[in-house]
């Protein structure tokens, strides 16, 4: 055989070789997906929504969160309209995520968990086995990395907004959340919730949460932010907002 049809020989083994190879890799990537998400299969049955049958406010009343004494003074002294512009706040996840005017939904897909409600909160969980960054930005959801425990799911946040709600007063820096997730029966949810958030709290806020499934197929969007004006009181008809002029405000100019 000639040196020339030798060296053809080898070009086609070794194209024949990357061929197959490419073959192989794009045959692995077409099954990939329908294989993970084969794998739901096995995690439990969250479908459909959930809600709660107790109001945030209702739940802290019975519960107080344990806050530090000047943290509980400075709640008690700004009262329930502290915030004249959390009605028109995104969601921000302090621990809860909502359920007594809004239903929760929860969608699996592989590697991760994706809760949301119908006031617009967005969640997403990694459960694909990567760490908790560093050091997270601090958003209004923070960052949740998940894993599964049998059929429970154990998810830890942190990167909070420091300045979102938590017991009337804000939340504060190096905050984590733990939640538990978990059947209680095939119509109950439970939730197993442990703040710390060492600026506003003595020690860590534990709380247990059932949700029972909602019969409902589809999403009903609430906005408590443009289809109610809260700037006046609906009972009393009060001016919520403070619109005394400043002292030093200047006379208008002569007309």
């Amino acid at each position: 055989m000639s040196a020339r049809a030798t060296r053809l020989g080898r070009s086609t083994a070794v194209l024949l070789s990357v061929l197959a190879v490419l073959g192989a890799s794009a045959q692995s990537a077409g099954d990939a997906p329908s294989a993970a998400y084969a794998s739901l299969a096995k995690l439990p049955d969250w479908s459909g929504w959930w809600g709660s049958g107790q109001a945030g406010p209702d739940e802290l009343r019975m519960q107080p969160p344990p806050l530090k004494p000047a943290a509980r003074d400075a709640a008690r002294a700004a009262g329930p309209d502290a915030d004249p512009l959390r009605y028109c706040r995104p969601m921000q996840f302090t621990g809860s995520n909502g359920g007594f005017t809004e239903a929760i939904e929860f969608l699996f897909t592989p590697g991760r968990v994706t809760v949301t409600n119908e006031r617009g909160l967005l969640r997403r969980i990694y459960a694909d086995g990567r760490a908790m960054p560093a050091a997270p930005d601090a958003t209004n959801t923070g960052v949740s990395i998940g894993r599964w425990e049998g059929q429970t799911l154990v998810v830890e946040t942190t990167g909070i907004n420091p300045l979102a709600s938590y017991g009337g007063v804000p939340i504060g820096k190096n905050v984590r959340i733990t939640e538990r997730m978990s059947l209680k029966d095939p119509g109950t949810l439970q939730i197993d919730v442990v703040t710390e958030a060492p600026d506003v709290l003595t020690q860590p806020d534990r709380r247990t949460r059932l949700y029972k499934r909602v019969a409902k197929t589809m999403a009903n969007e609430i906005t408590f932010c443009t289809e109610y004006d809260r700037s006046i009181e609906p009972g009393s008809g009060k001016q919520r907002f403070d619109l005394t002029p400043p002292a030093d405000l200047p006379p208008p100019p002569p007309r």
